[in-house]
């Protein structure tokens, strides 16, 4: 990551900053807002639905606590209590008929004026049963007496069972079991929420429905989905998943007799409000940061556009261009540091131009003084008058070293400060000529030249010092004859002359003394200087880009290589530096 940072534009980093600054704040604000809101609503629906179901709770007891009374009545009644203590013959039949119309009148009588209550079944203990139900058709006598004690859900009926006692000596009468009417608690939830998704139950401790928003519901068992995270149905607030869907679930309190409202309300009903809250504020950050970055960017290139124009300025000036002027539109540092810039290559490529005019008026001092050593004429002449007395002497060799050395001394002292390749090869193969008489079958020279190279223009007397360097210090210290090559070739625009021996090489140390930049280290040693003025005049006229290689190892010879680039037109050298 810090390599990734380290490699892109300022620019970048600066509107990586601002955006980081100004974006992060924004959806740290959005999302907390979002949850914040959330949160109010969840405690609102909170208490909205602990207030529905404290009012319909209290409206289901209401209506069992009106069972129970009718149910206690019943019970308590004198006229009831004397035909469940008082027993009959078989033969009494009569009596018999009399008291059943008697409880039945007395049932009918609570049961019809009760509109919570849809029958009561009685039965005394000597197995003689009273009944009444506003029913056609009345539960069978086997299923009431499965009802237990107290209130009991089965088969879709509400049953409410309670033993009778004798008031005088609390003797057990008989048992008498009370079915409660479902649609009195369907009516009283059915219209609480009118979501088709949303959820109301009335259930037992046994988690049996006593009422749903359907009346089908009535017997039916709870599902586990409206259980809390315990597994338990336990009062309070909790969210949970019925189906694939988030719902909100509140359990009420229990009352006397143990039951309890279930409320489920699906999370989109009371999120709607959130949801569009949330859509507007994503909307008003996308809308936002969507400007903020327009700005950001904006305010990014104004500022780091006058510091790229710099960047590439300072790169021109590298690569050697000194004609770059960057334009001063500000007052401000960037404006200050332009004009500085301005300023500073202006003084460089004046300070340049002056040290190369006095390097040019020193070599130039340099050659004249080395022409007037010698007047050349006079000495052309000479040797000229020595070439033809020994051919006429017979003495052809001295002949041809006088020749090539009268050509040397043409090509050396000539005012042309730069040759084709072809005339160097031409020079260097006078030149061979002459160390051949000398070494004779010590040395063999090969040349291995690009034919599409002859024709490009190198400074006059590169390669000479070098092969000079290769016989005196690699073959002349040798006792086996030695192979000297030399290859000159072009990579793409780059030049390349290559001078590579077999002789004895040389140390480190003495690679660092050859292209050594201290001129003092090169005074005791002629070809030394050669090499050193090779290097030089290279990178004089090529720039530092170029210049002499040396690789070498003791006892396995030496590789001088030349760098230089492609020149096919003699260069003014002047312009290099104007």
């Amino acid at each position: 990551m810090r390599r990734f940072y380290r490699k892109i534009s300022f620019e970048n980093k600066l509107i990586i900053i601002f955006a980081i600054t100004i974006l992060l704040p924004l959806c740290v604000n959005t999302v907390l807002s979002y949850f914040h809101a959330r949160t109010i609503i969840e405690e609102k629906t909170s208490d909205y639905l602990q207030s529905l179901a404290s009012v319909t709770m209290s409206k289901v007891e209401t209506s069992v606590e009106n069972v129970e009374d009718t149910a206690f009545f019943i019970a308590g009644n004198e006229k009831m209590q004397s035909m469940l203590s008082k027993t009959f013959s078989d033969n009494e039949r009569t009596a018999r008929y009399q008291q059943y119309k008697e409880a039945n009148a007395l049932l009918s009588y609570y049961v019809l004026l009760s509109t919570e209550i849809s029958s009561i079944y009685i039965q005394a203990l000597d197995g003689r049963t009273f009944r009444y139900t506003k029913k056609n058709q009345a539960p069978p006598i086997e299923e009431l007496k499965k009802v237990e004690e107290e209130w009991k859900c089965l088969n879709g009926h509400i049953y409410l069972k309670r033993n009778l006692y004798q008031f005088s000596n609390q003797a057990l009468l008989g048992t008498m079991v009370t079915e409660a009417e479902v649609p009195v608690f369907y009516n009283i939830i059915k219209d609480i929420f009118d979501m088709a998704d949303s959820r109301v139950y009335i259930v037992d401790r046994d988690y049996n429905i006593i009422a749903g928003k359907k009346r089908s519901l009535t017997g039916q068992v709870l599902d586990e989905e409206y259980f809390n995270s315990e597994n338990a149905l336990e009062s309070g607030f909790y969210r949970t998943y019925i189906g694939e869907s988030p719902y909100s679930v509140y359990t009420g309190e229990e009352i006397h007799n143990g039951w309890r409202l279930v409320l489920a309300l699906p999370e989109a009903y009371y999120m709607k409000d959130i949801r569009t809250l949330q859509y507007f504020t994503i909307f008003l950050g996308l809308a936002t940061g969507a400007v903020a970055i327009i700005l950001i960017v904006f305010a990014g290139r104004s500022v780091t556009h006058p510091l790229k124009q710099l960047s590439t300025a300072m790169e021109d000036v590298g690569q050697g261009d000194f004609e770059v002027s960057l334009p001063v539109e500000s007052e401000d540092e960037i404006g200050v540091l332009s004009r500085t810039f301005n300023q500073m290559v202006k003084d460089m490529a004046t300070l340049i131009d002056n040290v190369y005019k006095q390097e040019m008026m020193k070599q130039e001092v340099e050659m004249k003084s080395l022409q007037m050593q010698i007047n050349p004429h006079f000495l052309y002449n000479t040797l000229d008058t020595i070439n033809w007395i020994a051919r006429m002497k017979g003495v052809n060799e001295v002949g041809d070293m006088t020749s090539a050395l009268g050509n040397l001394m043409r090509y050396s002292l000539s005012k042309k400060d730069f040759v084709t390749i072809q005339e160097e090869l031409r020079n260097l193969r006078d030149y061979i000529e002459i160390q051949n008489v000398r070494y004779g079958d010590k040395m063999r020279i090969e040349f291995e030249v690009q034919q599409e190279v002859e024709g490009y223009f190198i400074p006059k007397l590169l390669v000479q010092p070098i092969l000079e360097n290769a016989i005196v210090h690699g073959v002349e210290d040798k006792l086996e004859p030695s192979l000297i090559q030399i290859r000159i070739f072009r990579e793409d625009e780059e030049l390349y002359l290559v001078v590579e021996d077999d002789g004895v090489g040389m140390t480190q140390e003495a690679i660092e003394s050859l292209v050594s930049m201290d001129y003092e280290s090169h005074k005791g040693g002629h070809t030394s200087i050669g090499v050193y003025n090779v290097n030089r005049r290279i990178q004089a006229v090529f720039g530092k880009g170029c210049g002499l290689q040396v690789q070498s190892q003791l006892g396995a010879g030496t590789k001088i290589t030349l760098h230089l680039k492609i020149l096919q037109e003699i260069p003014d050298i002047r312009l290099k530096y104007d």
